[in-house]
């Protein structure tokens, strides 16, 4: 497919009022909330490039007013929207995310305190393996990448995406205490969502626009992580189990 705009141009170029305005405007306020359907996987989805998509779009619908000079911040809502229905939607671009459920995880008939314990500080192990080891998360990576001028980075993506593959395979083999399964598949859900993001935002490069709204969606799910943890480490309290600090799941939750 013949690109419209470089990469490097069209990371610049949305960078300005105008057209990053239309963009969000689009995201934000007419297609709404991320959903993650179960929608068929297509060639045409995986092939779609939002970049691409939207500079087409958006040259075809207001192309003429920028060769007349015409003011493009009076560009009309109604205009927007209607350029707006021959968009791909981002969550065509995103597909189709795996979803874990209990069937995924090995469930123990117990649930006493040291077992719990036991889940908490073999999670923190297994990360420890694999997330600890990365010395750059994808954010700090894309943003060397971009302050940078220097796309070669965004390989070092590839470490963070590989670690995501593994933790969910390990996680996966952890014996759950009964009464946590919900939290053990929300974690690997977790797990399988950040993974899909962060490969969205590692083609910068080649699609742009989607890796800039996952890059938002990425830290979004991040608070959201933090939040649930936060609230898991109040629950274990609540039940009367706790973690020294030499433990894994004191550091798991710190």
């Amino acid at each position: 497919m013949t690109r419209l705009f470089s990469p490097r141009f069209i990371i610049t170029l949305f960078a300005v009022p105008i057209i990053g305005a239309l963009a969000l405007f689009w995201y934000f306020s007419l297609q709404g909330v991320l959903k993650y359907e179960r929608t068929s996987d297509s060639a045409s989805s995986r092939e779609a490039n939002l970049t691409e998509n939207f500079s087409k779009t958006f040259l075809d619908k207001f192309g003429d007013k920028i060769v007349k000079g015409e003011d493009l911040s009076k560009i009309s809502p109604e205009e927007i929207s209607a350029a707006s229905q021959e968009i791909v939607p981002f969550e065509k671009i995103v597909g189709v995310i795996p979803i874990a459920t209990k069937d995924d995880i090995a469930i123990l008939d117990e649930n006493s305190p040291e077992a719990v314990k036991n889940y908490f500080n073999s999670l923190y192990r297994v990360y420890e393996k694999t997330f600890l080891t990365i010395e750059k998360d994808d954010v700090k990576i894309l943003s060397e990448a971009i302050s940078e001028d220097n796309f070669s980075k965004l390989a070092q993506i590839d470490a963070v995406i590989s670690s995501f593959d593994k933790s969910f395979e390990e996680v996966k083999k952890i014996p759950v205490p009964r009464s946590w399964e919900n939290f053990a598949v929300q974690e690997l859900n977790y797990l399988l969502r950040s993974k899909k993001f962060v490969e969205l935002i590692r083609n910068v490069d080649k699609d742009p626009l989607a890796a800039l709204l996952a890059l938002k969606e990425r830290l979004l799910l991040m608070d959201e992580v933090r939040s649930f943890h936060k609230k898991t480490f109040g629950d274990l309290l609540s039940v009367g189990i706790s973690f020294s600090p030499e433990e894994g799941g004191y550091k798991f939750f710190k």
